[in-house]
């Protein structure tokens, strides 16, 4: 578990949803206002899924087995604003794609609710919807914005490893939008005409993972914006 991680576990014990806490994300302290959380204990009925692969819930996780195929996984919730979002997920045998993707702000084709839009799980119709999507992959991680799978950002060199729990998150606040992995910054891009509202899913491809505590915040103050 990372600094973050304990940090952000240690706040809701204290405070509880709702409450205005403190935290800490690479070299930015924010204060933030939690607005969903999601530990896939008890009953789990927020979730809307697409795509040919399995997901269930297990041991206090939302496992999928898209061994040949894909799974989306689109979290319920609307979310709008300026926002942290954080989660982990964690990539298991057999090795394939090594593929974990999340879906963000998307939205349907005329900016209304992407759960009224009838999905199969193919990847190029999510492309046509408002969304940016953040893939981790075996040959790289990429932000793009959609409609039109736009890039934004390339990194190469940031691999995911089988058998690894990682701590993602992702601020948007301002005009940017930045993507962290085990509180490294990885992605970090301005975009003037953001999108602002929307869901969150999560996706995978040909990848055998788990995915768990996912906390969605609203972003009251915090900087430095201008910072990468």
């Amino acid at each position: 578990m990372t600094a973050v991680m304990k940090l952000v576990v240690g706040a809701l014990l204290a405070l509880g949803p709702g409450a205005a806490e403190t935290l800490t994300v690479s070299n930015r302290t924010l204060q933030v206002q939690l607005l969903h959380e999601e530990d896939f204990e008890g009953v789990v009925d927020r979730w809307r899924f697409d795509g040919r692969g399995r997901q269930w819930i297990e041991d206090g996780r939302l496992q999928m087995s898209a061994d040949g195929f894909e799974c989306t996984a689109w979290f319920t919730e609307q979310m709008e604003g300026d926002l942290l979002i954080t989660y982990q997920a964690r990539i298991l045998e057999p090795v394939d794609a090594n593929n974990i993707n999340v879906f963000i702000l998307g939205m349907g084709p005329d900016g209304g609710d992407v759960l009224n839009v009838l999905l199969t799980g193919s990847y190029p119709e999510y492309h046509k919807l408002p969304n940016y999507i953040w893939t981790f992959t075996r040959s790289h991680t990429r932000l793009r914005k959609d409609p039109g799978f736009h890039l934004l950002s390339e990194d190469k060199k940031t691999l995911p490893v089988p058998n690894r729990t990682y701590q993602f998150a992702v601020t948007i606040d301002g005009g940017k939008i930045r993507c962290y992995i085990d509180d490294r910054l990885i992605h970090s891009y301005d975009d003037p005409n953001r999108h602002r509202t929307g869901k969150l899913a999560f996706r995978t491809f040909h990848t055998r993972l788990w995915w768990d505590n996912l906390r969605v915040y609203r972003i009251i103050s915090g900087g430095p914006r201008s910072a990468p």
